[in-house]
């Protein structure tokens, strides 16, 4: 026998009394007994491992674990495969205090259809959500990080193959069993919230129920609480405040205010957070949402984030305004009508990358004619409120998006003639804008032949060179 807080508790090498009692009433009902209990070595290793484990669990916090007690209960029996499902109820409770938590609302806008979505309100409603749906949701949310979704999606597996939640042949080691207790205790039963998250859950609480608008002091205030906030707090409240601001019973007081706070803590959430946010743009255009698709446009132009729109969204939606701008340059008071078209363009690309592909000849195009401008004198043919606009566009594209501006940039050398003096100049500054040592020493000597060229005045006549076709060879098509 071994004893525990001076308390004897079963063990002998081989068998014990309560083996034989539990065996023998089986034999008594005839009901099989082998491979029904785990064997007392099996035993004995949960028996000697669990005052340590549990050890790391506060009292209070025991006092409360109903099925962590009926975990041990079945562990010391040998009912491993009992346990595994205990244990899992105990996780699955807490997970559900932590989504009580951190917010209903959120998680069933996340977790169900919009179909089913007014069937769930309460925290008895969470019985309902199946547990993969549970984990992945709060994975989603990062309320758990990806690599405990992974570990209890493992654990969630073992417990309906093996486990006793479903018929199986199969038998689990009293190691296996302790290590899903520890992950179990470490990532879930142990994880407290953070002060990040206590703020985090106020900010949300409170906001729903402002009255007035949030003034600057209070926003200095918060945005610096939110450069300390770990990035799972940030992104899990930037989900949060963007799921109360499209919804339909938020007032147009409270979406103000969540425009004021995002707008503070965009800049510090991650990059993933902000472009699946960017997928449900596009998600709720193809299923007709019309209301939704709008809010969550404005929520993320008010965050200066439309580029975290999906490419899909963004190629629309340049395609159009390439069009408004090739109409205003080409319209009376071009000058006047074409920054604010193409500020619009270039909140929807920060970076190279952020141009949908079947856009990019539309788009370089489109910004190279009125970069060119027109034979006229005055501010050089070109908007003066739009030419810093079209500079810092050349300047953001990447060497395969140089290469198609080359060849696109033929097709306007073609159109002009050695008397073009401004456009020609215009030409010269863009080819100046887009040398760089990224695009490598090929492309550097196409556009230095070509300044070469303007400067001595035969720019016109470039493309019939032999000299200057050698050079472009696989880069220009002639």
């Amino acid at each position: 026998m071994e004893k525990y807080n001076n308390e004897v508790i079963i063990v002998n090498n081989n068998s014990t009394p309560e083996t034989e009692i539990f065996k023998n009433y089986l034999e008594f009902l005839n009901l099989p007994t082998e491979n029904i209990i785990a064997e007392t070595s099996e035993r004995k290793v949960i028996i000697n491992n669990l005052p340590d484990l549990l050890s790391n669990i506060s009292i209070e916090e025991k006092r409360q674990a109903n099925y962590l007690s009926k975990f041990v209960t079945a562990s010391i029996i040998g009912l491993f495969d009992a346990a595994i499902n205990y244990l899992w109820n105990e996780v699955i409770t807490k997970l559900r205090e932590k989504i009580v938590f951190y917010g209903l609302e959120i998680f069933y806008d996340n977790a169900v259809g919009e179909k089913r979505r007014h069937e769930y309100n309460t925290a008895e409603d969470l019985s309902g959500i199946k547990d993969k749906t549970l984990l992945d949701t709060c994975k989603k949310l990062e309320w758990i990080s990806d690599i405990v979704h992974r570990k209890l999606c493992y654990i969630l597996d073992m417990r309906n193959q093996i486990g006793a939640s479903h018929p199986n042949s199969s038998t689990i080691n009293s190691y296996e069993l302790l290590g899903w207790l520890d992950t179990c205790i470490k990532e879930v039963i142990n994880e407290k919230a953070s002060n990040s998250a206590i703020i985090s859950k106020g900010i949300i609480e409170n906001i729903k129920n402002l009255e007035e608008i949030i003034d600057d002091e209070t926003l200095q205030s918060m945005e610096l609480s939110f450069k300390d906030f770990p990035t799972n707090i940030t992104s899990t409240l930037l989900i949060s405040l963007f799921g109360i601001y499209i919804s339909k019973k938020t007032s147009s007081i409270v979406r103000n205010n969540i425009l004021l706070v995002s707008a503070k803590l965009w800049i510090y959430t991650l990059d993933i957070t902000k472009y699946e946010l960017g997928i449900k743009v596009e998600f709720f255009k193809n299923n007709l949402e019309k209301e939704k698709a709008e809010l969550a446009h404005t929520f993320f132009e008010k965050c200066n984030g439309l580029h975290y729109l999906t490419l899909n969204e963004k190629s629309l939606i340049i395609s159009n305004l390439c069009d408004e701008l090739h109409m205003a340059n080409q319209g009376y008071n071009n000058y006047y009508n074409e920054p604010p078209i193409a500020r619009e363009i270039m909140k929807y690309i920060k970076t190279s990358s952020d141009i949908p592909k079947e856009q990019t000849r539309k788009i370089i195009n489109t910004f190279l004619e009125c970069r060119i401008g027109r034979e006229v004198s005055y501010c050089n043919g070109v908007s003066p409120n739009a030419k810093t606009i079209y500079n810092n566009f050349f300047r953001l594209l990447s060497k395969e998006q140089i290469m198609i501006l080359m060849n696109l940039l033929k097709e306007h050398i073609s159109s002009i003639s050695e008397h073009n003096k401004i456009k020609i100049q215009n030409i010269k500054e863009i080819l100046e804008i887009i040398q760089s040592e990224i695009i490598g020493e090929r492309l550097n000597e196409i556009i230095n032949y070509l300044i070469n060229c303007i400067e001595e005045n035969r720019i016109h006549t470039v493309y019939k060179q032999k000299d200057f076709k050698d050079l472009c060879n696989g880069i220009i098509t002639f």
